[in-house]
């Protein structure tokens, strides 16, 4: 036959097993305890250094749940101190038994058995009210359940620390993604300063020759797709090389600079605006299917100059809606546009104030 302990010891060794922390091994083995034995009560006592701590009790008798004692003053710190089983008859006549554990009135026999042996971190208690000295059966079926709490904390313990590993080495690859991600956007950054300069003009910032030619053929194919006209303006910078020869390079390349800040001022985010070399700029302007007379705004330019205190020479020339129209034609043609302007200018008394620009 079957003794009464065992099916308890089995169910609590299967909950035990799937058990993921300490709380549920302490409830697993606070289940089970009292009834592998048919015990009035069972305690479970933690070793926290020196000192005893009581975590679970269950049955009769007065609450020692949270009570903290010195090893040596009780008989679970016994069973934890000595790494083996204590079997006590009577706590009247064990010296093992002190006032500050299993006493007088509260248990009559006791066995304690510690939670693994070779070096015992918990002991497990039962007792009885009345006198009954446990059998060697009793001792181990309580012995067994200690053991397969054993095997659980060890489990849960080497969970933890495989779960630790796995929280370190996700933080680390983390830390090594967030380098990456740092390197690939430094080496981004890097890249486009780099594109930026093979498009971009040093010395004021606007596209270069290239980055011109680049961005405003495409925008000619957009504006081809569409149907819209655009307007490719010239400006040839008047006096730089008279500046250069009287002031010096450097006071020409604060006039360049200047006719670049007029040139963004004057045009809009959707244009596109380059020096194309030396005195030589250029924008292209996208213009929508409704736009002002393409004069009035050439004489955009032309007033931004003259507010900024810079003579400049302007010509401009336009699409023609649904016809291919090639970027050197454009700009070949707003600089024809520009001499005729110039030409104009000088030919005009100075008194009539002669227009500075001519659109083609």
């Amino acid at each position: 036959m079957t003794p009464p302990g065992i099916p308890v010891l089995i169910s609590a060794i299967q909950e035990l097993s799937v058990a993921r922390s300490r709380a549920e091994i302490q409830r697993a083995v606070k289940k089970a305890a009292r009834r592998v034995n048919g015990a009035d009560g069972s305690t479970l006592a933690v070793r926290s250094g020196e000192l005893c701590v009581y975590v679970e009790q269950d049955g009769i008798g007065p609450d020692i749940t949270g009570r903290k004692v010195p090893l040596g003053t009780c008989i679970s710190g016994w069973a934890i101190a000595n790494r083996c089983p204590a079997v006590v008859d009577d706590v009247r006549s064990d010296g093992r038994v002190g006032p500050d554990g299993f006493g007088p009135g509260s248990a009559t026999s006791v066995v304690v058995v510690p939670v693994r042996v070779s070096d015992p971190v918990a002991a497990i208690a039962n007792y009885w009210l009345g006198r009954h000295p446990p059998s060697d059966e009793e001792v181990s079926l309580l012995q067994a359940l200690a053991d397969a709490m054993s095997v659980a904390l060890e489990s849960v313990a080497a969970r933890s620390r495989l779960e630790e590993r796995v929280r370190e080495r996700t933080a680390e690859l983390q830390r090594a993604n967030a380098r990456l991600e740092r390197e690939v956007a430094e080496r981004r950054k890097a890249e486009e300063q780099i594109r930026e300069l093979s498009l971009t003009d040093e010395l004021t910032g606007l596209y270069n020759r290239r980055g011109f030619m680049v961005l405003a053929s495409q925008e000619l194919k957009v504006l081809e797709r569409s149907g819209r006209r655009g307007l490719l303006v010239y400006v040839d910078l008047d006096g730089l090389k008279r500046t250069n020869d009287s002031r010096g390079h450097q006071a020409g390349d604060r006039l360049i600079r200047r006719a670049a800040a007029v040139l963004r001022s004057v045009a809009r985010d959707a244009d596109i605006v380059g020096r194309l070399g030396g005195d030589e700029f250029a924008v292209l302007m996208p213009l929508g299917f409704a736009h002002p007379p393409l004069h009035d705004i050439v004489e955009r330019f032309l007033d931004g100059a003259r507010e900024a205190g810079i003579r400049w020479s302007v010509g401009a020339t336009a699409t023609v809606p649904g016809r291919t129209a090639a970027l050197e034609d454009l700009i070949a043609g707003a600089d024809e546009a520009m001499y005729r302007g110039r030409r104009a200018r000088g030919a005009a008394p100075a008194a009539r104030n002669p227009r500075l620009a001519a659109v083609r």
